[in-house]
């Protein structure tokens, strides 16, 4: 397997990636841009109707908040021929600032379509995006031979809702504090609760000894004490 070089990627990736500026090769990589489509992970409990795509302006941002999930699409849509396989990745200055790929490194041969980049921020900072910023370099290498199962499924044109729908972002940092603030409001709520019914029971424990002394243990200790009478 060998790489694409800078030249080799000029002289291809016309054919191959749409639209094409040369001006992205930069180190045998090309840079792909973030599209018009971006959409951030909602809680679980957030109604299906209130999870959208988030549509930018050219030039527009938007930033992606600590702990969430986000899924970004490319603005151009590439080829990968069968004979050759591409890996994909995210920009050094967005990689420090915490911004993760999740989705994969790679993209099959025979793929056609925009890609989509499932990334999450482990960072303590909103990280912002902007469209047609350049974030994803892609790196083209050879096969030894046109390979025998390539990619024949539709690539994809936009952010499908069923990636929206599903349940996986679940475990972001907002919904887990969220579940850690529920969890101590209902401990709270149980302690209270005890605490109360603690108190109840040792009054209602205190009163009934009080009525045993009175009934038993008074007259007991009244003929005690006349028995110790002196005359």
């Amino acid at each position: 397997m060998s790489f694409w070089s800078s030249q080799t990627l000029n002289s291809r990736l016309p054919s191959l990636i749409e639209p094409f500026n040369k001006d992205q090769i930069q180190s045998a990589s090309y840079e792909l841009c973030l599209g018009e489509e971006v959409y951030i992970s909602a809680l679980p409990d957030t109604p299906l109707r209130e999870r959208k795509k988030i549509i930018l302006r050219e030039k527009e941002t938007v930033p992606i908040p600590p702990g969430q999930f986000a899924f970004l699409i490319t603005s151009e849509t590439i080829k990968v021929p069968n004979n050759a396989l591409a890996f994909i990745s995210i920009k050094f200055k967005h990689k420090s600032d915490g911004l993760i790929n999740v989705s994969g490194f790679h993209v099959d041969p025979g793929y056609n379509g925009k890609l989509i980049f499932a990334v999450y921020n482990a960072g303590p900072i909103n990280i912002q995006v902007e469209k047609g910023e350049r974030l994803f370099p892609i790196w083209y290498a050879d096969l030894d031979k046109d390979d025998e199962d390539p990619r024949k499924k539709i690539g994809y044109n936009s952010i499908p809702t069923d990636l929206m729908n599903r349940p996986d972002l679940v475990s972001s940092l907002p919904n887990l504090v969220k579940r850690l603030d529920e969890l101590e409001k209902k401990v709270e709520s149980y302690s209270i609760k005890q605490a109360l019914v603690l108190t109840i029971a040792i009054g209602v424990l205190l009163a009934f000894a009080k009525t045993i002394v009175d009934i038993f243990l008074q007259p007991l200790l009244n003929m005690i004490k006349s028995s110790l009478v002196i005359y």
